[in-house]
């Protein structure tokens, strides 16, 4: 008798290039999908963050007179860093840092990492830039003015004032809080890595910080920022748009959302930074979300 022997089945080479190419193709489909579900998720923790720092600045004016939280309590003294367990209060020139307005609300916050997005690919190190630079910037030329005269409380040249509650004119639709650049701008740390500057900063009536005098949104504007995210958060003056070609935005209500660059430069001639940075100016402050105040930016000509 013949014994039959049972034939191996196997694949082809032509079979298996056709699975590989089928792979290829679905990784090429759904890693892009992967990668946004995994951003989607960063941008929802960030909101979740800005949300509690926003509710923090909100239990702050309860306990102080319904004020705002000044960019820094003064220049008279310095307070400890609450990540260094070696640091000490000191005078104008130290030890210490300078009280932010990060620092003023601390107490109601008790994390540290709070004030850091999951989607800031620039990380700090050491306690005093952690202190300083954060994912998230103050909106304080309008919350915090600046008052170039003696300090009541000593002699230094400058000072800061708040407002009230009650001072703000629609403040659902006017910014506290925003994403910014921060930590790309000052990676080792500066007093100026927790704010960020209106679209009508350059020229204005108040004071808001920039190496060169180049405030404001658009061309040429501020290049503070030019580090990670480039010359794009400059334009915007630290507004970082890291969450899908937008930011995250905190309102003086409390209420948080995500937000473009077009929405947040509502009211201006400069939504679509077009323009060169000093050319920009309020058309229309029903829209504009900065500072309801005429007298505080740069008004287009009637």
């Amino acid at each position: 008798m013949y014994q039959t022997r049972n034939k191996v089945s196997g694949f082809t080479l032509i079979e298996l290039l056709v699975v590989i190419a089928i792979i290829a193709i679905l990784a090429a489909i759904l890693f892009p999908v992967f990668a946004q579900a995994r951003e989607k998720a960063r941008a929802t923790s960030c909101l979740s963050n800005m949300k509690q720092i926003a509710t923090g600045i909100l239990m702050y004016t309860q306990d102080y007179d319904e004020k705002f939280p000044l960019f820094t309590a003064g220049y008279c003294a310095r307070v400890p860093n609450p990540l260094d367990p070696n640091d000490a209060p000191g005078g104008a020139n130290g030890p210490g840092r300078w009280p932010e307005w990060q620092y003023q609300i601390y107490p109601y916050l008790k994390n540290w990492d709070i004030y850091s997005c999951p989607s800031d690919a620039v990380s700090v190190s050491g306690n005093v830039a952690k202190f300083y630079s954060l994912s998230y910037g103050y909106n304080y030329g309008y919350l915090s003015h600046l008052e170039v005269t003696k300090d009541p409380g000593c002699d230094q040249t400058q000072w800061f004032s708040g407002i009230g509650l009650g001072a703000v004119l629609r403040p659902a639709s006017m910014v506290m809080l925003t994403d910014t650049g921060g930590r790309a701008a000052f990676p080792t740390g500066s007093t100026l890595g927790s704010i960020v500057n209106p679209p009508d900063a350059a020229p204005s009536a108040s004071y808001f910080y920039s190496p060169n005098g180049e405030l404001g949104w658009g061309q040429n504007a501020d290049n503070y920022y030019a580090g990670t995210g480039g010359a794009k958060w400059a334009n915007t003056g630290g507004f970082a748009w890291r969450h899908s070609e937008g930011g995250n935005v905190a309102f003086t209500d409390g209420h948080v959302k995500f937000s473009r660059i077009g929405a947040l430069g509502a009211g201006t001639n400069n939504a679509n930074l077009a323009l060169d940075c000093s050319q920009t100016c309020v058309e229309d402050y029903s829209q504009y979300q900065w500072d309801p105040s005429k007298d505080s930016g740069k008004q287009c000509p009637e």
